[in-house]
């Protein structure tokens, strides 16, 4: 399987400027709400992360975006007046004990719902779901796009049975793009699923997938005979939904077989690690961005970075991407808080957040309509490629200038 932190970067997907579920200091909390996990002055929450196991290392930040984000609110006064107090749980990345704890927290420890920073949600998902617990989470799953799981919100998707976007292929057409490759990967399905929609967007914008199927795997794949491969069928734009050690490789067999590539665009390719490790050599690379990246900076950046700074110290450097995700996951959860009202049901507070449109404060790349967007690929994104000296990453203007592109779903 390919590891979980190649995977988990793929996705990702900021956070609020006056973070999007502010709350209200001088809201009256209602005495004697009933609702579970809600006392006269406070409200419970539960979080889960892969303290430890196989995710542990690549999900070690997420905690503290978590933090952040509850103390920040708390300080401006919590949701309705009422303080969050939580309780988190390691799931050891494994489906059982994700269920074990998911169990514990609503039915010992009566949280009101669930934020969850986790790669094996699907066995507690499913508790949640018959229980009709809210939660939010890092959609690394396929039931996070499955409309039977109503209680389920992400704000971006890599899973889905919707069309693909106009997107990818309006990005590639600018940059001179004629003739396309789409680079599978034959040891998990996960991210194949991207790359196809990405392949069939760039079909759209009148760039057609060269002949022969081309594939990666890093147990038996050499880099550099892929790059040939390549070249030899005249591909100018190549799409790889791969991350970590095993994007590297494909780049760099792209660079010494001196394939003429002008665009390889990836998913998961906003991972500053990568850029220390491999240098010059993702140079040229990349990266559709779901949220709004630090390079481009604003208020809601440094409203973030102080919320890290005070309360979750620990995290160095306080740009991580986990740490940020999770933060904007907390704050939609606290959105759908501050939209439900006082003294909300679980079935009104979802109802509520499914029936909202978020955007986390301007700092993702265009709104995200809770139920039209539900389990659909995002139409906007931020493109950040690698500057020649693989130092760093610069924007790729849109259209019209701004920091973002933005295109329509193929059936629309």
């Amino acid at each position: 399987m390919a590891r979980p932190a190649a995977f988990v970067a793929a996705l990702v997907t900021a956070l609020a400027a006056g973070c999007s579920a502010s709350g209200g200091a001088g809201d009256n909390p209602v005495a004697g709400c009933g609702t579970p996990g809600y006392s006269g002055n406070e409200i419970r929450l539960g979080f889960v992360y892969p303290g430890s196991g196989a995710g542990s290392t690549s999900l070690s930040a997420a905690r503290g975006g978590f933090v952040a984000r509850i103390e920040e609110a708390n300080a401006a006064g919590g949701i309705h007046g009422r303080k969050l107090i939580y309780t988190w749980r390691d799931d050891t990345s494994t489906p059982a004990q994700n269920l074990e704890v998911v169990r514990d927290l609503v039915e010992n420890q009566k949280v009101f719902g669930l934020v969850e920073a986790s790669i094996a949600a699907a066995q507690g998902a499913g508790y949640l779901r018959d229980h009709s617990i809210p939660a939010t989470g890092i959609p690394a799953e396929t039931f996070w796009a499955d409309h039977g799981y109503r209680n389920m919100f992400a704000y971006t998707y890599l899973f889905g049975d919707g069309p693909s976007v106009s997107t990818f292929g309006d990005f590639a057409k600018a940059q001179g793009g004629t003739k396309a490759a789409v680079i599978q990967n034959d040891v998990t399905a996960a991210g194949n699923d991207i790359g196809s929609k990405i392949g069939t967007s760039l079909t759209a914008a009148g760039i057609p997938l060269v002949p022969g199927r081309f594939t990666y795997n890093p147990n038996f794949t050499n880099p550099v005979q892929l790059g040939q491969q390549l070249k030899q069928a005249g591909a100018d734009v190549v799409t790889a939904a791969f991350a970590g050690t095993d994007l590297a490789e494909v780049v760099r067999g792209i660079h010494e077989a001196g394939a003429p590539v002008k665009v390889i665009l990836a998913p998961s390719g906003y991972d500053k690690s990568l850029l220390k490790t491999y240098g010059q050599t993702l140079g040229g690379l990349t990266a559709a961005v779901n949220y709004i990246p630090f390079e481009i900076g604003g208020p809601a950046h440094q409203k973030y970075l102080q919320a890290i700074s005070s309360y979750a110290p620990e995290i160095q450097p306080p740009d991580q991407e986990l740490a940020l995700v999770t933060y904007i996951l907390t704050d939609l959860f606290l959105y759908g808080l501050d939209k439900a009202g006082a003294c909300p049901t679980r079935a009104q507070y979802i109802d509520a957040l499914r029936a909202s449109t978020y955007d986390a404060g301007g700092l993702l790349p265009g709104p995200v309509d809770m139920t039209k967007d539900w389990g659909q690929i995002a139409t906007c994104y931020t493109f950040m490629r690698v500057n020649d000296a693989g130092t760093g990453y610069d924007l790729v203007p849109g259209p019209t200038g701004r920091d973002r592109w933005c295109g329509h779903r193929l059936d629309q």
